[in-house]
């Protein structure tokens, strides 16, 4: 999967500007690339693993450099990347690509440029096992980085192969016959009907334990306030005690007050507080009563005159 990295490109401090930082032991992870140390020195697994690390960030800006888009060319036009897995795709070569470009986030993937999606690489067996490597699937992302497959097909636009077809998809069929969305929507059917049950039972409990809550909230202030209410009756309020009723009764407040309420009660009609109806009272009595005279007094003269044309015999006393 990788390139040979070109050591006049290793040995130039500008090109590693920054990557001191991200390798422990940076001065013997360079010497270790370029052989600089013995074989002895070499033997150090941790050193090892370091100088590979140190070489990926090394390959990841070299690749995306003109003399590396052309090492990275030969590769791709032998296929050494490998094919894409589809089979729509009938073979395309595909490039590696990262999909984060720092150290240990992930393994690399490959991109196939036909259908434009990025798949896992085929597990291939390493051809030298003494570092403890997995192979080419175990190599870090950020060697490639995110950069490189796309500017590989920019700089090398006659190698952009040409879209899939629309009706290139494959077509699940059963004895010929298409499969129809409604199947995949009843087989989901039972899932969704079972989460709905589930939300729903526990909406209902949820509703219950609030009906609960709120029946003991409404039980609780009804205690209060009946507990309110029977302190208002026991304690009498201000006026109503024997000392203040006879007060109110000596000036006719209170009196008058309690009659008129007793009365409106009884349906009896009180006229103490309305004068206009005790005197519409009395100048009634006082005119039946002179009525009452007059018949009287018409009586006794008819009695007495017997006739109104016979006139009236005056008898003399005899004297004494």
């Amino acid at each position: 999967m990788f390139c040979e990295v070109e050591r006049s490109y290793i040995e130039d401090g500008f090109n590693l500007y920054g990557l001191r930082t991200c390798v422990s032991n940076f001065s013997d992870c360079l010497d270790l690339i370029l052989d600089r140390i013995g074989p002895d020195d070499s033997d150090d697994s941790h050193l090892t693993q370091s100088a590979c690390t140190l070489y990926g960030l090394i390959h990841a800006r070299y690749i995306i450099t003109a003399h590396g888009l052309d090492a990275m060319y030969n590769k791709y036009a032998s296929k050494e990347f490998g094919t894409c897995p589809l089979v729509q795709c009938a073979g395309q070569p595909v490039l590696p690509v990262g999909l984060k470009d720092e150290m240990g986030a992930d393994t690399f993937k490959i991109f196939c440029p036909k259908c434009q999606c990025v798949y896992h690489p085929p597990p291939v067996r390493s051809r030298s096992s003494h570092h403890g490597g997995a192979g080419a699937a175990g190599v870090d992302g950020a060697a490639f980085g995110t950069t490189f497959p796309h500017l590989f097909l920019m700089t090398f636009s006659n190698l952009v192969p040409d879209p899939l077809p629309q009706d290139s998809a494959y077509i699940p069929r059963v004895f010929g016959f298409r499969v129809h969305m409604s199947a995949r929507q009843r087989a989901s059917g039972g899932s969704i009907a079972t989460s709905s049950s589930a939300a729903g039972t526990r909406q209902q409990q949820q509703r219950e334990l609030n009906t609960v809550d709120n029946n003991k909230r409404s039980s609780i202030a009804g205690r209060r306030s009946s507990e309110a209410v029977s302190k208002d009756k026991i304690e009498p309020l201000a006026g109503d005690t024997p000392q203040d009723q006879a007060a109110s009764n000596q000036k006719g407040g209170r009196k008058s007050s309690t009659v008129t309420n007793s009365a409106s009660k009884q349906g009896v009609p009180s006229y103490e507080n309305n004068p206009t109806k005790e005197d519409d009272s009395s100048g009634k009595k006082a005119k039946s009563g002179k009525r009452k005279d007059v018949e009287s007094g018409n009586g006794n003269n008819k009695k007495s005159n017997g006739d109104s044309n016979t006139p009236s015999k005056r008898r003399r006393k005899p004297e004494n």
